[in-house]
């Protein structure tokens, strides 16, 4: 074939068949009278007797732009659209605006809220784009240096299934760091985000997902995305798929797929692959390390999520109260919303008890866990009678385990100098195999597989007609050696020597048609038999300290189906004071710019305007965040993209209202899902308030519920849920706007007031989730 090159290339799906004819017509419109094309569609290549991926990529190197059709979502397209990013083109995403929800869908995902996207209807406002297209290389914008601590990245998925569980599990058996991201933590998926997330790694790990898992379509684009963005880099990735699942390969990427029959398979590959790339993060060169970047272009405040941040969160972190008395000891339960901080606590909290070597630190975070499953199976075979008894003593074993493995990892790092820890290893090794405790994995593989073990020597017992009885459950539980486990821990141990046990994500993969009864007796057991072990430890003058991190929405199911209630420690971490979120933002602003003799006003006012729409700048945007530091760290992280991608040299104005709407279509996606979790109420709720003035009488809001298709109590139940979750605010005699934060989330307190205002009284949607609502 001729080299037929051109300035600008067009990537579109094949189908529907007249959104390509109109892009066609563009083409040509463009063409017209030109000695050579300016603008080459996929269709014109001629690639008669070729590979049509290596023609496309070929095609996509030699032309100056790409631009690509995003009406009707496709994976090769989304791809290519990566691979011209990681190549350092300049991209233009474009919409045909009169296909049904066609500009609803590219919102709801975020991908290119904050690259900019245009729209058009028919051939020639296509041809008008064509011909004003964009100069700027994202790549350049937005690249970091490769993350020398953190430098693999994964892809995670909405739902846990044994797939991702496997690969999670493999990357964690490597010891090699990671950063991911997780469309439970953070709905929506950002170009900008991943043009970080992806240069500043050295090997990237993407599971593809077979069509009847539920978000398959847009995990996979999202992995189509990412993998063209490491092409283009020329950055390790590696496609997983299930061998029997044969159904998720776009062409562009199919011979990129690596097939993994079982969760052995995943395991020597993914450990591999993770060894490679932690190798290869030591000689990457820095993208475009030449050119200057403005100041703008230099900030970043950190990871919103503490999981990719915990590295470098100690250089940055607010030390709050609640801080405080975890590291005293004074609390055993840490609940606080989602975005509120938990995480970072549970971080920060483990790297100072970690400074202690008398302190034998165990940190539990599983990615997931199969205890619903192991709820039903369980269910099935034992009485409620010894319900339970056999979750306390399954909580009891598998923790004095995890203590016990604390202990032999600490051990062994000691044993290269010291024979006394070496003789120790030696003496836990030999427990560990006596009792079929395995230690591989991590510790979401040992919840599970201990689980199974349970349900199986059960069913065993069932089909022999033994009794099932209380004791019986225990001798499986703890196999006969719960006493040997507690021997070990002592004669490894003095009394100068103390435990600490911090346990977060307890909460994490749960079903998704919401919270029941055996979830929160699930918490409530494993907080009491935390406790037991403390008095058991006690006994012999060993000191035992746990916290258990929990969303503050699982707390309060759990502080109400207590009998005893208060009787554990606890301390919420929920943020009612802007002083304290200034706080959080100013410490992240000192990091990035090594400026310690500037306070907060004047580092503020180097980056951003004194005011937007009449408001002072950092109220305006804090007004938009829920009170939740990681919602305000997105809202500012999306301002200051808008301004780089408009090239300002500072956020303006617009930039921030702008950052708002894109934060705010998030939340409408984010906030479903937290409902949904406590409650089955459908994720899409919130989509009942669209176009919807935003204040309203009580009924009027339950009648849009029940228009939905809630049913009567399920209606009810949605508003006080938004209500509780700030979703949902009342508007006083004095003419403000109040929230749950504005009652210091004292929400008797706000059922009191609601009461107060009778039936008429005036509700009001919070504007950060009514900007998104009203457009």
């Amino acid at each position: 074939m001729a080299s037929r090159f051109s300035p600008v290339f067009f990537a579109y799906p094949g189908q529907p068949q007249d959104l390509g004819s109109t892009i066609e017509a563009a083409a040509r419109y463009v063409n017209n009278g030109q000695s050579s094309d300016l603008v080459l569609v996929w269709p014109e290549m001629g690639v008669f007797g070729q590979i049509i991926p290596d023609t496309v990529r070929d095609n996509i190197k030699h032309a100056k732009t790409l631009v690509f059709d995003i009406t009707k979502p496709n994976p090769n397209v989304y791809y290519e659209a990566g691979f011209a990013l990681g190549l350092g083109k300049t991209i233009a995403p474009v919409i045909n605006a009169s296909f049904a929800d066609s500009v609803a869908q590219v919102q709801k995902d975020g991908l290119f809220d904050s690259v900019g996207y245009r729209t058009y209807e028919n051939s020639e406002s296509l041809a008008t784009i064509l011909r004003n297209l964009p100069e700027s290389s994202l790549l350049t914008l937005y690249s970091r240096e490769v993350d020398t601590s953190q430098p693999l990245f994964v892809l995670d998925t909405l739902h846990k299934t044994d797939f991702r569980n496997a690969i999670v599990s493999a990357v964690k058996a490597s010891k090699v760091h990671f950063r991911s991201f997780d469309p439970v933590e953070v709905a929506r998926f950002s170009a900008v985000s991943m043009i970080a997330q992806v240069s500043s790694s050295s090997g990237v790990v993407l599971p593809l997902l077979p069509s009847h898992i539920a978000d398959h379509d847009r995990h996979n684009l999202r992995a189509a995305f990412i993998a063209g963005i490491c092409h283009g880099l020329e950055r390790s990735v590696l496609l997983l798929q299930q061998r029997h699942f044969s159904d998720v390969n776009p062409a562009d990427i199919r011979e990129f797929v690596t097939p993994v029959t079982d969760d052995k398979a995943i395991g020597l590959v993914v450990e591999d692959f993770s060894k490679a790339a932690l190798v290869a993060s030591q000689s990457i060169t820095r993208i475009g390390a030449k050119r200057k970047r403005t100041a703008l272009q230099q900030i970043t405040l950190g990871a919103s999520a503490a999981e990719n941040e915990f590295r470098t969160l100690a250089n940055y972190f607010v030390e709050t109260a609640e801080f405080g008395k975890t590291l005293r000891g004074e609390v055993n339960v840490v609940a606080g919303r989602k975005g509120s901080g938990k995480t970072a606590i549970f971080f920060q909290a483990r790297d100072n008890f970690r400074e202690d070597r008398s302190v034998f630190v165990t940190d539990l975070k599983p990615e997931s866990h199969q205890l619903s499953l192991f709820r039903e199976e369980l269910r099935k075979i034992v009485d409620v009678g010894s319900f339970d008894h056999t979750l306390a003593a399954f909580w009891y074993f598998l923790l004095l385990t995890e203590v016990v493995l604390t202990m032999k990892r600490e051990f062994d790092f000691r044993s290269r100098h010291d024979q006394g820890a070496l003789e120790a290893v030696n003496d836990i090794d030999h427990w560990v195999e006596a009792y079929q405790i395995g230690d591989s994995g991590d510790f979401t593989t040992r919840i599970n597989r201990l689980g199974r073990f349970i349900i199986q020597e059960i069913e065993a017992a069932k089909r022999k007609r033994q009794t099932i009885s209380p004791e019986f459950l225990t001798n499986v539980i703890f196999r006969g050696g719960v006493t040997e486990l507690k021997k070990v821990i002592l004669k490894h141990s003095s009394t100068k020597s103390s435990f600490v046990l911090l346990f977060d994500n307890i909460d994490k993969g749960w079903p998704t048609n919401g919270v029941d009864e055996f979830d929160v007796r699930l918490v409530r057991l494993l907080i009491e038999t935390l406790d037991k072990i403390k008095r058991d430890l006690a006994s012999s003058q060993r000191e035992f300290h746990s916290v258990v991190f929990l969303r503050n929405d699982i707390y309060e199911l759990l502080v109400n189906a207590t009998p005893d209630r208060g009787k554990a420690g606890q301390v919420r971490i929920d943020w009612t004071d802007r002083a304290k979120l200034k706080q959080v933002i100013f410490k992240r602003l000192q990091s990035n710019t090594k400026s310690t003799s500037k306070n907060f006003e004047q580092l503020w006012r180097e980056f951003f305007p004194q005011l937007v729409d009449g408001q002072d700048s950092f109220d305006f945007l804090v007004d938009h965040c829920l009170m939740r530091p990681r919602f305000l760290i997105n809202i500012i992280e999306n301002a200051i993209s808008n301004g780089i991608n408009r090239g300002h040299q500072a956020v303006d104005q617009q930039d921030c209202i702008d950052a708002v709407r894109q934060h705010s279509l998030y939340l409408i996606d984010d906030f479903g899902f937290e409902i949904q979790d406590v409650s089955g109420i459908a994720s899409d709720i919130l989509y009942s308030l669209v176009g919807s003035e935003k204040a309203h009488t009580k009924a009027d809001f339950i009648k849009k519920f029940e228009d939905f298709g809630l049913g009567q109590d399920d209606a009810q139940r949605a508003f006080t849920l938004m209500m509780w979750y700030g979703v949902i605010g009342l508007k006083g005699k004095d003419g403000r706007d109040r929230y749950i934060y504005d009652f210091e989330y004292n929400a008797k307190r706000l059922e009191a007031e609601a009461k107060l205002m009778g039936a008429d009284g005036i509700y009001v949607t919070n504007p950060a989730l009514h900007v998104a609502l009203s457009s």
